[in-house]
Parts: C-alpha cells; sequence; structure tokens
C-alpha cells in the first residue's frame, strides 16, 4: 500500500503532458499479477483533474472531494460536490460523474445543473465528450437565452 498526501501527478506520453491529477491524500493498494496488475487507487480530501494539458494550459478542470481511479485506463469516478469546467466557461455541477480517456466520454446518471453564457439547465443526467465540449443532457429542463429571440409580454 502506498500513500501520497498533496501530491501532484503528470501523466505523460512521448514528452508531452496528457493530463494532471493533484490529490489532497492518494492511497494506492497494489494488486492482480505482475503481468497483469489491478491496483486501486483511491483519492480523498480534495481532487483536480487538468484533461489534456497542464495545470495552466488545459482543455477541461474536473474538481471533486473524492475519487476512485483506474491509472492502467485512466477512468475516474469522481463524487461529492463535482465540478467540472471547459475552456468556454461552461461550468457542469453534480455528484457523481465519470470521466474516462480510453473512450473520451463523460458520463453521469445523477442530477446535473450545468451554467454557460446562455443561461442555467438543468437535467437528470449527461453524456459527453472528455473535453466536456459537445455534450447532451439527459431530461433536460431550464431556460436558455436564443440569440435574436425577444420576450414578449
Amino acid at each position: 500500500m502506498q500513500r501520497v498526501i498533496n501530491g501532484t501527478f503528470t501523466y505523460s506520453e512521448r514528452g508531452s503532458t496528457l493530463h494532471v491529477l493533484k490529490a489532497g491524500e492518494m492511497t494506492r493498494i497494489e494488486g492482480g499479477s505482475a503481468e497483469s496488475p489491478e491496483d486501486l487507487v483511491e483519492v480523498r480530501n480534495g481532487m483536480e483533474l487538468f484533461i489534456d494539458g497542464n495545470e495552466s494550459n488545459h482543455e477541461a478542470h474536473l474538481q471533486a472531494q473524492w475519487a476512485s481511479l483506474d491509472e492502467k485506463n485512466l477512468r475516474l469516478v469522481a463524487e461529492h460536490e463535482v465540478v467540472l469546467s471547459n475552456r468556454k466557461g461552461d461550468i457542469l455541477e453534480t455528484e457523481y460523474l465519470v470521466w474516462a480517456e480510453d473512450s473520451n466520454r463523460v458520463w453521469t446518471n445523477r442530477p446535473v445543473t450545468i451554467t454557460s453564457d446562455q443561461g442555467v439547465l438543468y437535467g437528470e443526467g449527461l453524456e459527453s465528450d472528455g473535453r466536456f465540449e459537445n455534450y447532451q443532457i439527459i431530461r433536460p429542463k431550464g431556460e436558455i437565452i436564443l440569440e435574436g429571440t425577444e420576450k414578449f409580454n
């Protein structure tokens, strides 16, 4: 078992930073075999994941109080006070979210609130690409302002 307090982990490929994970407390319990490791990684006391880049230049930013991580497949399950934001400034808030690099997807089946420059939307789930650029809200509700429309009294 390994335990790291206030750690920063950089995931890279061929010298380029893919993602950066900052963890308040990270515990790794090693399992499986040498040929097929099955490590269980748990993050507590807050975490941040900078997606497709480093802390200063990234495509999306994920924060949560708790997470479990499959480092082999870069699949993260985030829970409690989950906030995901993209470069455009759209902000997703929920209590449970799965981010998977292997399939370039983000999803949840829990209630979501999305704040954008067009308004606030609510829903009962979400499917998105890994950068939270193209997303679909499941059972949406809310109010948005469409360009070129006016309210009539």
